[in-house]
């Protein structure tokens, strides 16, 4: 009567632990992350008896849950994939929106002051013309201005995000570790033979959301701990350790953010180790798309105002004075050269854009990178070009204590001498100062030219639309004196338009990148540029979306609550618990029938 007893309750606790995991399952169809749990039962050891071996019920060994390694980490990729992507086309539509908009973009206004030009020209001693010409320079530069601000409010705001992201990545390395202490006490308490199912869906879900900011890899341990890596290795967590980042300001740029790990010594850049995930496409954005796009407007800037204060200056306005720079553009001013804070020497580095009047290509070979100069001893510097790493050797002259360096007779084999970037290098040695070997600067030619750019006059009458220049009539040439000079005539010219035709022709000449494009399709070049990284961030955002929508049903089709399915087992072991009750019934009735046969 025991052995009926006892194997109808083990059939019944069996059918309860089923009834309760299913209840488990449906309390839980819409928890993130969790997946489907079942009960695994085994048959009792049977007792002999002399009749044979008698079957003692039934016995619940496990509750497992649906996992697999291979879709988890599938999943995992496929959200840091999905996340760096998505991220990088956000925020290039911005960029893009901006530069193509007719209201933002520089295009209409370049087209303005050029037609303006060409309205001076046509009648040179109007003075509204002048003033239009004027008013329309301004608008030039306020929107050279206008277009790297809002470069810098998404800069700023980007870097918010990072330091949000870094701040998340931390607090869930936390999270994770804390699960993996409790992890290995729950693994520990059953010798590995049961696992906390629920604490390591949560686990699951905090490597998800972790995938979402930044690539990881996790490496299950033999204590039932996982431990994470990101990037080439990088440790984040460790049992229950978990690494801690920061954010910090570049040596060379204080807006420029790097990750940094804490370590016993100070902090460790690991910028570079950085891969997928919303935070990889943060950086990438920066590196593809916002700083060169930035630098690209600064060459435009630079260009337009080095061509046209060369010209201005060398005409006549309506006094017969000599003109001035139409746009306050000097050249030191626009190229901030950093010093690394690792130098021994105190030397003064400067850089001055080339003199158009002694370098007519001085323009077109502008380039938008940034410039690492380097002492290597003695006479000779390297110059590295950062966006390529492109090195170019350079030597020094040295006059009353003032280096002006040029370049070597030897050069690497890969230099591209059509690439050179337009500017002169000159190093300021004198009264004492010194120089170390292995010291470095950053010369940002491009980076903050469209940024500062002004007009530099207010005055319409300062407009120096004539040339001032006697012309042979015959032969249309100047005329010169005994010396070889140009014979200027003297005061006011009015009606003299050529210089004013000059400077309307520069809007055609072909005089930016390496003389292949006028400003307008050197601008063009940069929307061109931006547009053709955003399409192409599109395609890669949806093929991800596409590639993250099947990881999620494979995980889903393994781990995922299917309501109909536990609708139906809910049936099956509620028949199971009513029968195995129905067998404990028997079995009293069956015990009282044989009580009151003995009374």
């Amino acid at each position: 009567m025991s052995g009926l007893l006892s194997t109808s309750l083990s059939g019944l606790m069996a059918a309860q632990r089923s009834l309760e995991t299913v209840q488990h399952n449906i309390s839980n169809v819409n928890t993130e992350g969790y997946s489907r749990q079942r009960v695994e039962q085994s048959t009792r050891m049977p007792r002999y008896t002399g009749d044979g071996y008698v079957g003692q019920g039934v016995q619940v060994t496990n509750v497992t849950r649906s996992y697999d390694q291979f879709i988890n980490k599938q999943l995992n990729s496929s959200l840091s994939a999905f996340g760096d992507a998505d991220r990088y086309r956000q925020l290039s539509t911005r960029v893009d929106n901006i530069m193509a908009d007719p209201s933002t973009g520089m295009a209409p206004a370049i087209n303005r002051f050029f037609n303006a030009l060409n309205e001076v020209a046509d009648d040179p001693s109007s003075i509204p013309s002048r003033q239009v010409l004027l008013s329309e320079a301004e608008t030039l530069t306020q929107s050279f201005n206008t277009l790297t601000d809002r470069f810098e409010e998404i800069r700023t705001q980007n870097n918010n995000d990072i330091g949000a992201m870094v701040n998340d990545i931390n607090s869930l390395a936390k999270s994770i570790a804390d699960i993996n202490v409790q992890v290995t006490s729950g693994v520990g308490r059953t010798g590995g033979a049961m696992l906390p199912n629920d604490l390591l869906d949560e686990q699951d879900a905090l490597f998800s959301k972790l995938a979402e900011i930044v690539n990881i890899s996790v490496v299950p341990q033999k204590d039932g701990s996982s431990s994470v890596f990101i990037g080439n290795g990088q440790a984040l967590v460790l049992s229950g350790d978990a690494a801690e980042f920061t954010t910090f300001q570049s040596e060379y740029d204080p807006n420029r953010l790097e990750i940094g790990l804490k370590v016993p010594s100070g902090i460790n850049n690991v910028t570079s180790q950085i891969s997928g995930g919303s935070l990889a496409g943060s950086l990438r954005f920066r590196d593809e798309v916002l700083d060169p796009a930035q630098q690209q407007l600064g060459r435009v800037a630079a260009g337009l105002a080095m061509e046209v204060n060369a010209l201005h200056e060398k005409g006549f306005d309506l006094s017969g004075t000599a003109g001035s720079a139409l746009f306050n553009f000097s050249g030191t001013e626009e190229v901030p050269v950093i010093k690394s804070p690792l130098n021994t020497g105190n030397a003064a580095v400067r850089v001055n854009f080339q003199d158009v009047n002694v370098n007519p290509s001085a323009a077109g070979n502008l380039d938008f990178s940034d410039f690492k100069l380097k002492y290597v001893g003695g006479t000779d510097y390297t110059l590295t070009r950062v966006r390529d790493n492109q090195v170019i050797n350079l030597t020094a002259t040295t006059v009353a204590g003032v280096s002006t360096l040029s370049f070597a007779a030897t050069q690497p084999a890969n230099i591209d001498v059509s690439a050179l970037p337009g500017i002169d290098i000159t190093v300021d040695l004198s009264g004492g100062q010194t120089l170390s070997v292995g010291d470095e600067f950053l010369a940002r030619p491009a980076y903050s030219a469209a940024q500062k750019i002004g007009v530099n006059i207010n005055d319409p009458r300062k407009i120096a639309a004539a040339t001032n220049v006697e012309v042979d009539p015959v032969t249309k040439l100047p005329v010169l004196d005994g010396l070889g000079n140009p014979v200027i005539i003297k005061g006011p010219m009015p009606t003299d338009n050529r210089n004013a035709l000059q400077l309307a022709n520069l809007g055609n000449k072909l005089g930016m990148l390496g003389g292949s494009a006028t400003f307008n399709g050197a601008y063009g070049q940069i929307v061109s540029s931006v547009g053709g990284l955003t399409r192409a961030s599109e395609l890669s955002s949806s093929a991800q979306q596409t590639l993250l929508n099947q990881a999620k049903e494979s995980r889903e089709g393994l781990a995922g609550v299917n309501l109909d399915e536990e609708a139906a087992n809910l049936i099956k072991f509620q028949q199971a618990y009513q029968a195995s009750a129905q067998s404990i019934s028997v079995a009293r009735s069956l015990f009282d029938t044989l009580i009151g046969a003995v009374r």
